[in-house]
């Protein structure tokens, strides 16, 4: 059964990585990033522009050295002044009259340079004018980025796009309410159609765009592209923001059409290579989208029952349970019970989700009033008794799920009269 398990491990990494992009930044269709042009600059003691003159190789690291000449102070300093020479201890291969952005911070009385960035003059002015992050409201700021989305440049290009991975999802909503969704809508389009691979990292973050400022015809296409026949010579990177998209737009009739589409329409048992497996694992990520930023638009139980529909998938089935656990949904408690040590369950890790699961709701429910949490709490209870201690312990210690605390005994009442 290796396919099955090669699956897992490809759904296991690509969840680790996007939930490192949830944990990093609030942006929920953006990979990780370094900090902004604007960022550094705002961090920095010092910036400037400078000129490359000349630069001194030796066989060490530390003995390389390359000298600049100051042409235009970004953030003055008193230490440093136009046109005076500095000398950093990092070589710099380029050819003499190259322009670059230095910064740096004032360590123990001497200024420590981060490596230069090449830079134009367009790309000075774009630094220069850069909004800085302490800018109220934050989508005001983006407003400034959204025009370079698009640029040529590559440095102002992925620095603009830099600034909207970094960016809350609130703040990306609320500028688009601030700008013509007619003209927004076009731009999107063009940038999903634009083929080059350099850019495909963003197709994501643009089909929720196209979600947020859309309109039927926009619900229309981003179904044709989703729903389109999969080439498995073609990367799908993106398809999930896409699956955003149409979501945002069509609500619980076009989730229950991806559900039937993606999840219901697929055999038992597929290939490790089947190119479907990709969409499986794109519209189970876009439902933890819209659990985290449109859920009062699709309410609980839809997103829960759409993902309950991933437990019969052995490929995703332990990645389900720990959405489920996070969402809460304990009417998966007795199916899980139920299937625990038996296929796709058997495994030492498949085990492990099932009892931090059970955990989970034991600890939800105990102390909640009301039979059927009182009875979930006990059931929870009873399967945890039936396995080793030390099993169970082990996965108390690695999630981090505690004993619920026992109730204190109550207090002797003194019916002594007076």
């Amino acid at each position: 059964m290796p396919g099955k398990w090669q699956l897992s491990l490809v759904a296991s990494v690509t969840s680790l990585v996007i939930a490192a992009a949830y944990c990093a930044h609030a942006c929920p269709y953006c990979p990780p990033t370094d900090a902004t042009l604007s960022e550094k600059l705002a961090e920095s003691d010092t910036a400037c522009v400078v000129k490359f003159l000349s630069s001194k190789n030796g066989e060490e690291l530390s003995m390389q050295t390359t000298t600049f000449q100051i042409k235009q102070l970004m953030k003055p300093s008193k230490m440093f002044k136009t046109d005076e020479q500095i000398v950093t201890n990092f070589g710099v291969t380029a050819n003499p009259g190259d322009t670059y952005l230095l910064m740096g911070q004032l360590q123990q009385g001497t200024m420590d340079w981060s490596l230069p960035i090449e830079i134009d003059e367009v790309s000075r002015e774009y630094v220069r004018q850069s909004p800085s992050p302490e800018l109220r409201p934050k989508a005001d700021r983006l407003a400034y980025f959204f025009r370079f989305l698009d640029t040529s440049i590559p440095v102002i290009s992925n620095d603009a796009f830099g600034e909207f991975a970094r960016a809350d999802f609130e703040d990306v909503k609320q500028l688009l309410d601030k700008l013509p969704h007619d003209k927004v809508r076009t731009k999107v389009r063009k940038w999903l159609a634009d083929p080059n691979p350099q850019l495909v990292v963003r197709r994501a973050f643009y089909g929720m765009l196209l979600g947020l400022c859309g309109n039927a015809d926009d619900a229309e296409y981003l179904k044709r592209e989703i729903l389109a026949p999969i080439d498995p010579q073609t990367n799908r990177l993106g398809i999930e923001g896409m699956m955003g998209g149409y979501l945002i737009l069509t609500g619980q009739a076009g989730l229950r059409m991806l559900v039937e589409t993606k999840i219901d329409s697929l055999p038992a048992e597929m290939a490790v290579d089947d190119p479907r497996i990709s969409d499986l694992n794109a519209l189970r990520m876009t439902l933890n989208f819209l659990w985290d930023f449109r859920h009062s638009q699709f309410g609980a139980e839809p997103l829960r029952a759409a993902m309950r529909h991933y437990l019969d998938r052995p490929e995703f089935a332990e990645l389900a349970v720990v959405d489920l656990s996070r969402w809460k949904d304990w009417t998966s408690l007795d199916p899980l019970i139920a299937a625990y040590g038996r296929d796709p369950w058997e495994t030492r890790s498949a085990k492990e989700k099932i009892v931090a699961f059970v955990l989970s709701c034991r600890k939800d429910t105990k102390g909640q009033t009301g039979t059927e949490a009182a009875a979930r709490a006990a059931k929870a209870q009873q399967f945890l008794d039936s396995l080793e201690p030390d099993f169970v312990q082990s996965v108390q210690r690695m999630t981090g799920i505690a004993q619920p605390r026992p109730k204190p005994p109550a207090k002797p009442t003194d019916d002594r009269s007076e």
